[in-house]
C-alpha cells in the first residue's frame, strides 16, 4: 500500500460538481484505471481518499489536489503508465495534471495561501479606486453567521495580492486568501466587502482558482524526459507536460 497525491485541473462541466461529488469523480477515476484504493476499517468502509481544499461549487480550478491510499505499490517504472491510465479515465472537464507518490506515511499538506480570480461588473476605474481605499484602512471586519451563531472576521488577516485589470465584461479581480491556525476567509466574503463599496450586488462569477501553496508536501522533483507523457494541450498547459 502507498500515499499518492493527485493534482488535477476542472473546467468546464466539472465546475459545477460538489464537493462530495468531486469525491465520488476521483473514485470513479481510479476504478476505471483498474487502480484499487485501501478501504477504511468498519460496518461501511469507504476509500481513504480526500481533497485537502474544498472548492465552491461553480468555480475552476488549475490546480486541484487529491490525497488517495492505493492497495499496490507502484515503481518508478510504472508510474508513467498509471499516469496515462488516470488521464484516459478522467470525467468531462478533469484534467488529471501529475501525480506523486510519497510512500506508506500519510501525507497531510495544508494550504497556505490560495490565489483566485473572478469577474466583477463594474469598471476597471472604479475597481482600482476601492481596492486603493481597502488596502489603506486599518482594518475590514465582516461579520460571518452560521447555524453555530455570529463571528467578527478581519479581512485584511487573510487578503493580500490584490489586484484589478480590465476585460471585456467588466473588470478581472485577482487575490490571494491566507490559510492560518484560525482558519481563513471565504471568496464570498472578500467579494461581498468590495461589491458593497462599489454600489454593486455581490456576485461571484467565472471564478476560479489559480494555484494552492501546501505546507507538509514533500519537495517536487523534476520531470524526467523519458517520464513526459503524450497529450495535446488542455488549458493553460499542455496536458502531458508535468509527469511526476
Amino acid at each position: 500500500m502507498s500515499w499518492w497525491l493527485l493534482h488535477f485541473a476542472r473546467g468546464g462541466p466539472a465546475r459545477y460538481i460538489s464537493h462530495l461529488d468531486t469525491m465520488r469523480v476521483v473514485q470513479r477515476t481510479f476504478a476505471r484505471a483498474d487502480i484499487e484504493l485501501v478501504l477504511t476499517q468498519g460496518m461501511r468502509p469507504k476509500p481513504r481518499l480526500s481533497l485537502p481544499l474544498p472548492l465552491p461549487t461553480g468555480a475552476a480550478a488549475l490546480d486541484e489536489l487529491a490525497v488517495v491510499e492505493v492497495v499496490e505499490v507502484t515503481t518508478p517504472d510504472l508510474l508513467g503508465a498509471r499516469l496515462r491510465a488516470l488521464r484516459d479515465a478522467s470525467a468531462d472537464g478533469i484534467t488529471i495534471e501529475r501525480l506523486v507518490v510519497t510512500g506508506d506515511e500519510r501525507p497531510r499538506p495544508q494550504p497556505e495561501t490560495a490565489a483566485y480570480d473572478c469577474l466583477l461588473k463594474a469598471p476597471c476605474a472604479a475597481v482600482d479606486e476601492v481596492l486603493t481605499a481597502f488596502e489603506a484602512e486599518p482594518e475590514v471586519t465582516i461579520v460571518r453567521a452560521s447555524p453555530k451563531g455570529r463571528k467578527a472576521i478581519e479581512l485584511k488577516e487573510y487578503v493580500c495580492e490584490l489586484s484589478a485589470s480590465p476585460c471585456d465584461a467588466g473588470t478581472k479581480l485577482a487575490f490571494t486568501l491566507r490559510s492560518k491556525a484560525s482558519g481563513s476567509a471565504r471568496v464570498d466574503e472578500v467579494v461581498g466587502a468590495l461589491a458593497a463599496r462599489l454600489g454593486i450586488e455581490p456576485v461571484v462569477l467565472d471564478l476560479t482558482r489559480l494555484r494552492v501553496t501546501w505546507k507538509g508536501l514533500p519537495p517536487r522533483p523534476s520531470a524526467a524526459a523519458d517520464q513526459i507523457a503524450p497529450g495535446g494541450p488542455s488549458g493553460p498547459r499542455a496536458k502531458g507536460d508535468d509527469l511526476q
